[in-house]
């Protein structure tokens, strides 16, 4: 569970054809409870810039020395930030085999941000499209930005996240059977779906906040 003390920054990345047009998004938890949207796009781009600008235009959103947890879903993020930057800056910005390092202008400057700046960050991966939902609503506001489209980018307590799917609204129940995650209006209808499964989980969760815990607690056992 991350450290409730820290900003948490939400990320994803999208793009149509890869190459194509692309959109990115991150959502922003702050300590007191403020949940913040940003995104944007870029015309012509690919999926692995989209994801690193995410990155990049959230932990802009932070003071120098703040303490942030960051969480993507994309592996060369997080592989990037966590392993390879090290050897690729010892090389002079190049690869094991000697190749370029590609997109190095937004690796060096989510360096400066992540690394150079003060700030105290710490990253986590997770699998897309696995009930997180946070996660889930970085994808859409990413996707709609590379569609062209302009969602609306919220401030508030958060209520609206996951919201939208199944007409989810807090509390609510959430079950997990054979690593699928499934929500609940009552629970007698979570309580049907886990009774008797081996291995399956539930908890009754009261915010979008609390949810993601629970999601990344369950991700992690």
């Amino acid at each position: 569970m991350a450290d409730e003390q820290r900003i948490q920054i939400y990320t994803d990345g999208a793009c149509l054809g890869n190459p194509g047009p692309g959109g990115w998004a991150a959502v922003l938890v702050e300590p007191g409870g403020r949940v913040w949207e940003i995104g944007g796009r870029d015309p012509a781009t690919t999926n692995n810039r989209m994801e690193l600008t995410a990155v990049i235009e959230g932990l802009r959103r932070t003071a120098s020395g703040a303490r942030v947890h960051v969480v993507t879903d994309s592996r060369y993020v997080y592989d990037g930030i966590s392993s390879w930057i090290h050897g690729w800056k010892r090389r002079g910005w190049r690869k094991a085999d000697g190749q370029p390092v590609l997109n190095r202008d937004l690796w060096e400057e989510l360096d400066r941000l992540a690394w150079g700046s003060g700030r105290r960050v710490t990253w986590e991966h997770v699998r897309g499209h696995r009930g997180h939902a946070f996660n889930e609503r970085c994808d859409e506001l990413a996707t709609a930005f590379a569609r062209g489209e302009t969602p609306d980018l919220r401030d508030g307590s958060g209520e609206w996240i996951g919201a939208a799917e199944s007409g989810r609204s807090f509390p609510c129940y959430v079950s997990r059977v054979d690593g699928e995650v499934a929500f609940h209006g009552s629970w007698p209808e979570c309580e049907a779906r886990v009774r008797g499964v081996s291995g399956a989980r539930h908890r009754k969760v009261r915010s979008p906040t609390e949810l993601e815990r629970v999601l990344r607690e369950w991700e992690g056992a």
